[in-house]
């Protein structure tokens, strides 16, 4: 087993000079990835830029040089932001993606529609068609392919998430098309990784959207992969540590693993050499943070052009710091955001799910637009009759996220609520704040299941989304359907405020 040397610099920059270890000796390839951007458009904008200075960066050191997708770029039904998303796609200029889950939130024949304008290879190994004249099935790459930079070969594959139709509202939307299982996944996988072998090929790159825990997986039990750009996991993987993102497939080879967390918050710039036999000898694995780079003129005047320009609703003076976890701090957005629902749909308490926070938006002027970003989905609100004791279990089984391996479901941000957790992700002290601030402790062991409050939580919870059943509603507990989603409220919320305006947490939510 051969030792890898490793370097990680802090740098917003692709990589410094002199940061290859052996600049003529070995085979340079630096890789710019990116995953799960959600539809962020403020993020692509800085993305663009930040590409482009990492293709400048490889050129200056001699480097081959990619820049891939593990998937998740699109998100949610507008057809506008889905649109710029494959703008930034064709404008950046992207090798290669993998299709993640949400890139199905617009139906399959959409999402093929808008992939058709961009030259990036789609690649799909684990995807079957019910009909292979889809457009879909056509864009699609379900076989490994070689890509020849500078005279050197690199094979690629990509996979789709094992538990696709677990993560879609409506399984129609994939109009047929399957994914197979893991274990088949990986049957297939080492057999695709063999034939590019046979052909000669030593560098092979996989795009997977299978999350952290099976790309792991992938690391160990398939011979031949270099390299995993992982995705759906949201995990922020920076350097390079063995046993974590550093793994020996079976035949003793060295595996990178990388990922870049969610939303396009950061990206990665990973710089690798090979020996003759295709084999990993050096590793620079660096995260930088977005907003390190500048919003690009191109990418802001073909967003407007698709968009259109977005109305200024206010200005931020000062926001708290998004948590690096936001699935199981209190966000402060969710605060803002909860208690602008609370007050626009005059509600008792508002309930939002973690994972619905899709970004956050700089000081500054602040558009309709950067709000919307926010709220994807565009899910509609509703009203409800909301007993205590599915209340208290609500938040219960999001508090079990502390635990989880991967943060998932997120707990629950809330207004018109305070809430303590322990670190074994145990609900302790839940206390309903009235209109008039009077505070009502709960009895988190005893809720009473025939007090009832007025709430307000979005259709994706009302359908039990991320296995919340208990907020499930029949009909007669529905008092109201708003056709509209949080960005609304928020909109309005801030328009009313004194300019400017602030964001920050009141410690409403409490981890002891």
């Amino acid at each position: 087993m051969n030792i890898i040397s490793t370097q990680s610099i802090q740098t917003p920059k692709a990589f410094s000079a002199g940061a290859f270890k052996n600049p003529s000796s070995s085979v340079k390839t630096s890789i710019f990835y990116f995953n799960d951007i959600h539809g962020q458009i403020p993020k692509m904008q800085r993305l663009y830029s930040a590409s482009e200075n990492a293709k400048l960066s490889a050129a200056q050191n001699g480097a081959d040089f990619f820049k891939f997708s593990s998937g998740d770029t699109f998100i949610g039904s507008d057809e506008k932001r889905n649109t710029a998303a494959a703008s930034f796609l064709r404008l950046s200029q992207v090798d290669a993606q993998t299709l993640g889950n949400h890139e199905f939130d617009i139906t399959a024949s959409i999402c093929a529609d808008l992939l058709k304008n961009t030259d990036t290879k789609i690649l799909g190994m684990n995807m079957n068609f019910p009909n292979n004249t889809s457009q879909m099935a056509k864009r699609v790459m379900r076989s490994a392919i070689v890509s020849d930079k500078s005279g050197q070969k690199y094979g690629l594959i990509g996979l789709q998430p094992s538990d696709m139709q677990k993560r879609l509202k409506k399984q129609e939307i994939l109009e047929g098309i399957t994914i197979d299982d893991k274990e088949q996944t990986l049957i297939e996988l080492q057999q695709e990784v063999d034939k590019l072998r046979q052909q000669g090929v030593n560098k092979i790159i996989l795009l997977s959207h299978e999350g952290n825990e099976t790309e792991r997986e992938i690391a160990q039990r398939i011979s031949g992969i270099d390299v995993i750009l992982g995705g759906h996991s949201h995990d922020l993987i920076d350097g390079v540590k063995q046993g974590e993102n550093l793994f020996y497939s079976p035949q003793g080879e060295p595996v990178i693993i990388t990922q870049a967390g969610r939303d396009g918050n950061y990206f990665g710039q990973l710089n690798l050499e090979f020996n003759s036999d295709g084999q990993i000898t050096y590793i620079q694995n660096n995260l930088t943070d977005t907003n390190h780079f500048s919003s690009n003129l191109i990418m802001s005047k073909t967003i407007d052009s698709i968009m259109g320009e977005s109305p200024e609703i206010g200005t931020l003076g000062k926001v708290d710091a998004i948590p690096k976890n936001n699935l199981v701090e209190e966000n402060p957005w969710a605060d803002f955001v909860a208690d602008a629902v609370k007050k626009d749909l005059d509600a008792e308490i508002v309930l939002i799910n973690s994972a619905n926070f899709r970004g956050s938006v700089d000081t500054g002027t602040v558009t309709e637009r950067d709000i919307s970003s926010i709220f994807p989905f565009n899910n509609k609100l509703r009203k409800v009759k909301l007993n205590e004791k599915d209340l208290v279990d609500a938040i219960n089984m999001c508090a079990k996220s502390l635990v989880s391996h991967n943060s998932k479901p997120g707990i629950m941000q809330v207004s018109g609520l305070t809430y303590t957790m322990n670190r074994q992700g145990e609900l302790t002290e839940l206390t309903f704040i009235d209109k008039q601030g009077q505070r009502h402790a709960i009895d988190v062991k005893n809720p009473d299941a025939n007090k009832t409050y007025t709430a307000v939580y979005d259709e994706f919870l009302l359908g039990g989304g991320d296995g919340l059943d208990m907020l499930k509603q029949d009909k007669e507990n529905v008092l109201e359907e708003y056709h509209f989603d949080k960005d609304k409220c928020t909109i309005d919320y801030i328009k009313s405020l004194s300019q400017p305006f602030e964001v920050k947490k009141d410690n409403r939510i409490r981890i002891l």
